[in-house]
Formats: C-alpha cells, structure tokens, sequence
C-alpha cells in the first residue's frame, strides 16, 4: 500500500507522530495503561493538555518507588499490591510490576527497589520471576552503586532451602554495588507474623528517602498503574462469591471428584485470569456447630484468642 493513505489513517499532524513515538519508546505495560486512560480521559471530556500542565519530563524526573514482585500463589502479588497502595496513600510515586514484566534495560536507572519475591520447592524462583533472577545472578547485571533496595523472602520452613530466592536476590544486589535499605525478611506460612513490620518499615523508608510524604503536588499525582476498586479484597478480607454452577465431571465410577465450579465476582472489582491462585474459605453448617458445642458440653459464647485475633468459641467452629 502506498504511504500516503497509511498516513491518512492517523489522525495526528506528522511532527506529533514523531514526537508519540519518541514518548512511548521503552515505556512498560502499566505506563502504556496509564498513558491511554490519561489520554481517554482528556477526549471523553473535550480537552487538550494546556502549557501550564505538568510537562512529561518532570514526571520522568521525579523520584519513585519501584516494586517487583515474583509470585507463585498469589501471597506475594498481595503483599506487593498493599505496599504500593500504602505508598500511594502515603503520597509517594510508585510503580509496581510483575517480575516478568519487569524492563531489565531500566535496572541500572532505579534509585529505589523492593523486591517481594516467594520461594517454591528446592529452592526455586516462582515461574513469573525466572528471567529476572537469573539476568540478575549474570554477567548481564550492571553496577548499582546508586541503588537502595530491600527484599522481602516468602517460603516455607519446612523445606531445606526457605526463602532461598529472597536471599540470593539480596546478597546479588548488595554485590552490584546496590546500599540495602532495609535487611532482608524471611516469611514462613504465618506470612503477616513477618510481613507487616517489614511494610511498615519498608513504608518508612521510602517516605524518608524519596521526601514526598510533604508534597501535596506529587501526592495527586495519578498512579501508574490500573485503578483498584475502592473496596480492597484480601486473604484477611475475602469477598463472598455467589456460586453459580457446582457440576462433577468426572466419570461416576471414579474414585475422584472433579468439578467445574463458577463463582459469580458480582460489582467486587476482581478479575480473573488463567494462572491465578483461588483461595477458598469455606464455613462450616450452623446446625453441625451447634450439634457438636451441644454434645460435647461447650459454651458457644466461651471467648478464644487463636493468632492475636479473639472470638467466641462458635464463631471460631463455623
């Protein structure tokens, strides 16, 4: 096709489409996402950005934090996700991404890195974060001497190499030349035991390096990353699914009971991918925690504490 209908096909002057594609080169996916709802925004309302507006390079400048994280279950993606949130509550600019979407080429430029990763099996990356541990164990990795960053390991102390990837990760950074923020902490299965006074921390930390917690202006600043919904769903809040559709599909005479199940995720904001981890809470039949309190001589209002959280004893059976 000749160039001159391809061109017509835009509708941008010419020296604007050199100037477009010179702005989105080398951006990552949440900054592409931000830059089209930013740019949605403006058409929706029948406007232009005007000259007194924070000019792109300023934002480019400005300091920020970034999270990465490697998840296999989903435990790290959610602790990376409220670190950020946290963060931006706090007023701090902040970018949170997934260790395989992760722009290896802007390593070298980080002032300050978080990294949330797990460890799987015998001391295994999770499979989102292969390629990034391994360009970092690498000749490839580049000096880091003006990089400041923290760790934080998830695992299992039941396996020989617990938080094995966390650990690697940081002594390769400190290697790098890269000043640690923070030391490194390591997760067992009680993850929150650990993980919120590392936040809380790590929180401090970037609030005092980047010295944005004063600034109103980079407080209003729009994050770089897709809009959550105002109600925050987590593993300690978990949203109430209605289940659509409960069917076996395994053969009747099989010793396995395989079901397609649909859960309906209603106005709660959550979405669903193949490759996501499901955490299911299920509740036990009022009339059997009431039948077993009664055979057994129990108080159902006997208060019990389990884990820093107190409850009555019946709340804690259903």
């Amino acid at each position: 096709m000749p160039a001159e209908p391809i061109r017509a096909l835009i509708p941008l002057p010419e020296d604007k489409t050199g100037l477009l594609t010179r702005l989105v080169e080398g951006l990552d996916q949440a900054a592409l996402h931000w830059l089209s709802g930013y740019t949605a925004g403006l058409a929706a309302r029948g406007e232009a950005p005007v000259r007194e507006a924070t000019p792109l390079v300023a934002l480019e400048a400005a300091p920020q934090l970034t999270i990465v994280f490697g998840s296999q279950t989903g435990n790290a993606k959610r602790i990376a996700e409220n670190l950020a949130r946290d963060a931006e509550t706090a007023g701090l600019a902040v970018r949170l991404v997934r260790a395989d979407a992760y722009p290896l080429r802007e390593l070298k430029s980080e002032r300050l890195l978080y990294i949330v990763i797990s460890t799987q099996g015998d001391g295994d990356p999770p499979d989102d974060a292969r390629g990034f541990v391994e360009y970092l164990a690498s000749k490839r990795a580049p000096r880091l001497e003006e990089l400041k960053f923290a760790v934080l390991g998830l695992g299992d102390s039941s396996y020989a190499k617990f938080c094995a990837i966390g650990a690697q990760l940081d002594t390769r950074l400190a290697e790098l030349g890269a000043t640690r923020l923070l030391a490194r902490a390591d997760a067992d299965v009680e993850i929150e035991r650990i993980a919120k006074p590392w936040l809380q921390n790590a929180l401090g930390g970037a609030r005092e390096l980047l010295k944005l917690a004063a600034s109103p202006a980079r407080a209003t600043v729009t994050p770089l990353r897709p809009v959550r919904p105002t109600v925050l769903w987590t593993r300690e809040r978990p949203f109430a699914a209605e289940v659509l559709a409960n069917q076996r599909i395994s053969a009747s005479g099989s010793a396995k009971d395989i079901r397609h199940i649909e859960l309906s995720l209603g106005d709660s904001g959550l979405s669903y991918e193949p490759g996501d981890a499901l955490g299911v809470w299920p509740s036990n039949p009022p009339q059997l925690v009431d039948a077993i309190l009664t055979l057994l001589k129990l108080d159902p209002q006997t208060i019990v504490t389990h884990e820093e959280q107190t409850l009555p004893l019946r709340d804690w059976l259903l």
